[in-house]
C-alpha cells in the first residue's frame, strides 16, 4: 500500500516537470526592448531600487540592466511632468498628452472606477423591531454611478464610498459637489492608517449645503502616507422624495510619481507640459490623443462644445427658432422679433428647411403692472415712495390721509421685471443658450428655448419683508405670495417653489412633475423676514440629467410658463392703492393705531379691541382685525398671544413656574446594522415667553448663514462620538438638522384634541379619573416634502405626586422617537407641578386636644392637589362643646333606629303569645270531642274586647289531586259549622281527616 501512494507522487512529479519544461520551451529570450524600470519599494533606509524587468507571459532569461539605486523614495513631479525612469529626472509632457504630476483625477462616472468601493446599510430602532426603518432593501439608495456623476440618495440608508491612496508628498483632495437636501447627513471623512482623523478640526468634515443646480468645489488638505477617504451620506427623513448628493469629479495630488503622460481623450487637445486637456470649442471636433481641434464644415456640419466628432446639420424647422417682443422705446411701442435659438445647428440653405419669419407690426406696449409706471429710456419701474398707479396711468400721491398699499404684482412680462433675476445652470456649461435661462413673451414668461436638457432654469425674486407683525399663540398671516403657471413636457419634468432666507435657509415649499394644466398656487407667509423665492424648472428628472446620450436637446419644446405673481402686505415694491390712514391729528402720512386697537370704517377712528386678541396689521380696518388667541392664552400687550404660567382651566388654577423653563428630551437611539448610533434630542417649552433654541454644531447651511432654530418646540438630529461605518473611523458628537416642531403656542385645554390636532391615545385617561390632564397644542405650518400640512406637537402635563421637582418627560411607547408618522409628536410630562392648587373645601382640617377652653387647628393637602400661596396657617380657636354637626346626625341616627328596634320586638313578642294560646286551646278542644281528654272550662279568652272571635289556619295548598280533595279549612265564627283541617305529621296520625264543629256542640 505504502508502496502504491510513493510511486503516484513519483509520476505526478515527473509529470509537473515535464510540463514545466513544455512551457518554458514555448517562451523566448527577452531582448533589451522586452525590458521597462520598475521601483521597488522603499527600505528601512528610505531608498529603493530601480529595476528592469521583462512583461510577464511575453519572455524569459535575457540581460537585463543591472539595479539602481535611489535615496529618495518621496521623488514625484509638478503637473505636466513625468518621471522618465531611464534618465530618472523629471520630463514634459508632449503634445496631445498631460500629467497631474504626482495626481490622479476622476470624472468618468459611467461605472465604479478601479480603486473605489462602496456600500450600504439600513437604519435600525434599538426599541422596535420591524419598523419601517428597519424592513429597507438598501439596493435601491447608495452611490451609483450616473454618467457624468456620481450619487447617492440617501433615503432611509447609510450609503459610504471609500477610496484610498498612498501620498508620497504633501497633497491634497478636491472634490466637486452638490447637496441640496437637508433630509440627508452629508459627510467627509479622511484618515490615516492608524485610523486616526488628519485633522482636529470638524470644519472640512460638513460639506455646506448648496442651492438647486449650484456646484461647489472643496479642498482638503493630506499628509504624506497611507489615507482613507470616505463620502458618507445618511437620509434621516422617510417621507417624500429626496434630491441626491452628486459628486461631480474628484481630484488627489500627492500620490505617487507618473512615470508617463496620459493622452487626451475624445473632444479636448493639449498643448506641451499640460496638467489638463482643453475641451475643444463649439463646431471643432478632437480625436482621442489630439494636439488641436480641427474645424467642421461651417455649412454643413457642426458640433457641440467638446466634440470627438462632427454631426450633420438637419434642415430647420419651426422649433428652431422663438418669437419675442422687442423692449419697449421710447415711444412706448414694440414689435414682435424671431430669433433663431442659439446655437442655431439647423441649415437654411437646403430642400424643406423653414426661414426666420419677417417682423412683426409695431403695436403699443402693453400696460405697465400695478404700482409702475412707464420711463422714457427705462421701461417700466415702481412709483416713488408715497405714491401709486394702476399702470395704466402715470403715478399720483396718494391722497392725504392714507398711505400706500405696498406690493409686487407681475402680470406683464415685456422685460425682466424688478428684482427679478433669472439664470441658467448646467453641469458642463454648455447646456445653456444664454445665462439668463428664461425669456420674457408679453403675457407670460417661459423657460426659454434653446437649453439642454439637463439645464437647471432658475427664476427668482427678492422681497425685502412685510408689514404685518408676526404673532405668537397662533401662526398668522404677515403677507402671501400666489402665482400662476403651465408646464408643458413630454418627459418627467421637474418644476420647484422655493424659499430662502436668513432664519430658515433654503426650503422646497412645492415640487411639480410631468405635465400640469394651467393652475394656481398661493403660499402664506407667517414669518417677517426677508426672503428670496425661487421658481426652478429641469426638463428631465435628475436621474435622466447625467446620463450619457447622443444629444444635448431631446426635449426642446419642454418648457414652464408663469402668467403672473402676486405678493402682498410688502415693505417695498409698488402700489396701486392707497389704504386710509386712522383719524388723527396730523392730515399727513399714517400714524397707527396704539397696540390692541383697530380702525373703524365709517368714523377711521382707533376702538379698543376686546380682551385677548392681537393685531398683527399695522392698518387694521374693522373689528375682524382684532383675532382671538387660543383657548387657554391671553394677550396682554395685544401683539402676542401667551398662555401665563400661572392659569385658569376648568375652574382649576395651575402654577407652572417651577416647570417654566426649557426642557430637554432625549429620543428612542437609532442604530445601522453595523453600529452607527443616532438619536434626536428635543427641546420643548411650556408657558410664558420661554423660547427653546436648536443649532447645528455643523455647517449644514448656505456658506455665510447661520442653521438656527428659535421656536416653542424644536428636534435636533445628534450623531454622538461615533464609532463609523464598519469601525473604519471614529468622529465627534455632532447636531445637526434642527427643525421647527412648534413655531406657535396654539391652545392650552383638558380636551384631548383641539384644531385638528389630536392627542395620541396611549396619552389620553380615561373620563372617569379625579383628574384631566392638562394639553398644550403647537403648530408649525410650514410645509416639507414628508409633511405637507406641516408639522404639530401636543404636550400632556399629568399630575403626578410622585415626581417630584421638574418631574419626568416620557415618549410614546409605540413611537419611541415621539412621532409615529414624521410629522405629529406627542409628549407626556409627569409632575407634581403639574397639578391643581387646592380649593379651600378640599383642604383638610386636622384639630389637636383641647386645653383651657383652646385647641389648635392645622390644614393639610391632599395628593391630587398642591398648597396654594394663601394656605391658611395654623391657628387657634376656642374649644367647643357642642359635637360637629355630622357627629349630632350619627347620635340620633343611631338612638332612633335602636328605639324602633326594640318596640318591634315587642310586638312580635306580644303577637307569638297570643298565636301560641289560641293553638293550645284549638288543640285542647279537639282532644276532648274525641275522649282521649277533657279540659277545664276556661275562664278567660285572652281576647281582648273588640278582637274578633275568629281563628283561621293556613297552610300551603297540596300539590296532589287527592291532597286537594282532603284540604279543608277550620274556622270558629258564631253559630257556624267550623271545618279543621289537621295534616298529618310524620310519625303521628289523626284518627279522621277532618274535624266538623258545630257552635251547638260542647267543646268537650
Amino acid at each position: 500500500m505504502q508502496r502504491g501512494v510513493t510511486m503516484r507522487f513519483f509520476l505526478i512529479l515527473v509529470v509537473g516537470l515535464i510540463d514545466l519544461r513544455t512551457k518554458a520551451d514555448n517562451f523566448r529570450t527577452c531582448q533589451p526592448g522586452d525590458f521597462h524600470y520598475e521601483f521597488t519599494e522603499c527600505d528601512e533606509k528610505g531608498g529603493r531600487w530601480r529595476v528592469s524587468v521583462p512583461k510577464p507571459g511575453v519572455c524569459e532569461g535575457g540581460a537585463p540592466n543591472p539595479p539602481t539605486r535611489t535615496e529618495d523614495c518621496s521623488i514625484s513631479c509638478d503637473p505636466g511632468w513625468f518621471l522618465d525612469l531611464n534618465k530618472l529626472e523629471c520630463s514634459l509632457c508632449p503634445n496631445s498628452t498631460y500629467s497631474l504630476g504626482g495626481g490622479v483625477y476622476f470624472d468618468n462616472w459611467t461605472k465604479l472606477p478601479s480603486g473605489f468601493s462602496s456600500y450600504t446599510e439600513a437604519l435600525r430602532s434599538a426599541f422596535s423591531a420591524g419598523r419601517r426603518r428597519g424592513d429597507v432593501d438598501c439596493g435601491a439608495y447608495g452611490w451609483q454611478p450616473r454618467g457624468d456623476v456620481l450619487a447617492s440618495r440617501g433615503g432611509q440608508c447609510a450609503a459610504v464610498l471609500v477610496y484610498t491612496v498612498k501620498l508620497v508628498k504633501p497633497g491634497a483632495v478636491k472634490y466637486t459637489y452638490q447637496f441640496t437636501d437637508d433630509n440627508i447627513i452629508f459627510e467627509f471623512q479622511a484618515q490615516d492608517k492608524e485610523c486616526q482623523s488628519i485633522d482636529d478640526g470638524d470644519d472640512y468634515k460638513w460639506p455646506p449645503i448648496t442651492r438647486e443646480g449650484q456646484w461647489q468645489t472643496r479642498t482638503v488638505k493630506l499628509k504624506p502616507g497611507l489615507n482613507v477617504l470616505h463620502w458618507k451620506t445618511i437620509g434621516i427623513e422617510a417621507g417624500g422624495s429626496s434630491r441626491p448628493v452628486m459628486i461631480k469629479s474628484i481630484q488627489i495630488s500627492g500620490v505617487a510619481h507618473s512615470s508617463e503622460c496620459t493622452e487626451c481623450p475624445a473632444g479636448t487637445y493639449s498643448e506641451p507640459g499640460a496638467s489638463e486637456c482643453k475641451e475643444c470649442e463649439e463646431n471643432t471636433y478632437a480625436p482621442r490623443g489630439s494636439s488641436k481641434c480641427l474645424p467642421c464644415d461651417p455649412v454643413t456640419e457642426y458640433a457641440p462644445k467638446g466634440s470627438a466628432e462632427c454631426l450633420p446639420r438637419p434642415p430647420c424647422t419651426s422649433r428652431d427658432y422663438y418669437e419675442i417682443d422687442s423692449p419697449c422705446d421710447d415711444k412706448n411701442q414694440t414689435r414682435a422679433v424671431y430669433k433663431w435659438v442659439e446655437p442655431r445647428v439647423c441649415r437654411i440653405k437646403m430642400e424643406g428647411s423653414v426661414r426666420l419669419p419677417p417682423s412683426g407690426e409695431i403695436k403699443m406696449c402693453p400696460p405697465c403692472n400695478p404700482g409702475m409706471h412707464y420711463t422714457a429710456g427705462q421701461g417700466c419701474v415702481f412709483c416713488p415712495p408715497g405714491e401709486h398707479s394702476d399702470g395704466l396711468s402715470p403715478c399720483k400721491p396718494c391722497p392725504p390721509s392714507t398711505a400706500p398699499n405696498y406690493g409686487y404684482q407681475y402680470q406683464w412680462w415685456t422685460a425682466m421685471p424688478p428684482r427679478m433675476a433669472a439664470t441658467c445652470m448646467s453641469s458642463d456649461d454648455i447646456g445653456c443658450n444664454n445665462s439668463e435661462g428664461w425669456q420674457v413673451a408679453g403675457d407670460h414668461i417661459h423657460s426659454g428655448r434653446g437649453h439642454a436638457d439637463d439645464a437647471y432654469l432658475v427664476l427668482s425674486l427678492k422681497v425685502g419683508g412685510f408689514r404685518g407683525r408676526e404673532m405668537g399663540g397662533r401662526p398668522m398671516e404677515v403677507g402671501r405670495i400666489s402665482f400662476t403657471f403651465e408646464l408643458s413636457c413630454a418627459s418627467d419634468c421637474e418644476f420647484v417653489f422655493m424659499e430662502a432666507s436668513s432664519k430658515k435657509g433654503v426650503i422646497v415649499l412645492k415640487r411639480w412633475t410631468g405635465p400640469q394644466p394651467r393652475m394656481y398656487y398661493n403660499y402664506i407667509v407667517t414669518r417677517n423676514d426677508s426672503y428670496t423665492f425661487s421658481w426652478a424648472f429641469q426638463k428631465v428628472s435628475w436621474e435622466k440629467s447625467y446620463l450619457k446620450s447622443s444629444t444635448l436637446r431631446m426635449y426642446e419644446t419642454d418648457m414652464a410658463k408663469v402668467f403672473n405673481i402676486n405678493v402682498t402686505n410688502t415693505i417695498d415694491g409698488g402700489a396701486s392703492s392707497c389704504l386710509p390712514c386712522p383719524q388723527t391729528s396730523e392730515a399727513a402720512g399714517c400714524i397707527p393705531c396704539p397696540a390692541g386697537q383697530y380702525i373703524e370704517n365709517s368714523t377711521t377712528e382707533c376702538t379698543p379691541c376686546p380682551a385677548n386678541t392681537v393685531v398683527t396689521d399695522p392698518l387694521p380696518y374693522g373689528p375682524q382685525s382684532c383675532l382671538p388667541c387660543g383657548v387657554g392664552l391671553t394677550a396682554p400687550d395685544h401683539l402676542t398671544c401667551i398662555v401665563q404660567c400661572r392659569l385658569t382651566v376648568d375652574n382649576y388654577t395651575y402654577d407652572l413656574t417651577n416647570i417654566s423653563s426649557a426642557r430637554a428630551v432625549m429620543g428612542s437611539t437609532l442604530f445601522t446594522s453595523s453600529g452607527t448610533k443616532f438619536y434626536h434630542m428635543f427641546n420643548i417649552s411650556l408657558c410664558g415667553n420661554t423660547s427653546v433654541v436648536c443649532t447645528n454644531n455643523v455647517t449644514y447651511n448656505m456658506e455665510g448663514e447661520v442653521s438656527t432654530v428659535v421656536s416653542r418646540v424644536c428636534r435636533s438630529t445628534i450623531v454622538p462620538g461615533v464609532e463609523g461605518m464598519s469601525g473604519l473611523f471614529r468622529v465627534g458628537a455632532i447636531a445637526t438638522q434642527s427643525v421647527s416642531l412648534g413655531d406657535h403656542l396654539v391652545g392650552v385645554t383638558t380636551s384631548p384634541s383641539y384644531l385638528n390636532i389630536s392627542v395620541i391615545k396611549e396619552f389620553v385617561q380615561p373620563n372617569h379619573t379625579n383628574r384631566r390632564d392638562l394639553h398644550f397644542y403647537y403648530s408649525t405650518p410650514m410645509s416639507t416634502r414628508a409633511c405637507p400640512d406641516g408639522r404639530s406637537t401636543t404636550i400632556t402635563l399629568r399630575c403626578d405626586p410622585d415626581q417630584p421637582g421638574d418631574g419626568k418627560v416620557t415618549l410614546p411607547q409605540q413611537c419611541p422617537d415621539g412621532t409615529c408618522d414624521g410629522c405629529n409628536f406627542h409628549f407626556l410630562w409627569s409632575s407634581a407641578f403639574g397639578c391643581p392648587e387646592c380649593s379651600e373645601s378640599e383642604l383638610i382640617v386636622v384639630r389637636g386636644e383641647c386645653k383651657d377652653g383652646k385647641q389648635p387647628v392645622h390644614y393639610i393637602t391632599p395628593k391630587t392637589c398642591i398648597a396654594p400661596d394663601n394656605l391658611p396657617q395654623g391657628r387657634t380657636v376656642a374649644c367647643s362643646t357642642r359635637l360637629p354637626f355630622i357627629v349630632e346626625v350619627i347620635v340620633l341616627s343611631t338612638v332612633s333606629m335602636a328605639l324602633m328596634l326594640c318596640l318591634l320586638l315587642f310586638c312580635l313578642w306580644k303577637k307569638n303569645q297570643r298565636l301560641e294560646y289560641k293553638y293550645m286551646k284549638l288543640v285542647a278542644s279537639a282532644s276532648s270531642k274525641d275522649g282521649m281528654m277533657e279540659l277545664p272550662p276556661a275562664e278567660s279568652c285572652a281576647l281582648d274586647d273588640g278582637e274578633e272571635e275568629e281563628v283561621q289556619f293556613t297552610q300551603n295548598a297540596p300539590r296532589g289531586i287527592l291532597s286537594k280533595l282532603k284540604h279543608n279549612k277550620v274556622a270558629v265564627s258564631g253559630s257556624k259549622l267550623i271545618t279543621l283541617n289537621l295534616k298529618p305529621r310524620e310519625g303521628r296520625g289523626l284518627l279522621v281527616d277532618s274535624l266538623k264543629i258545630s257552635s251547638k256542640d260542647p267543646l268537650t
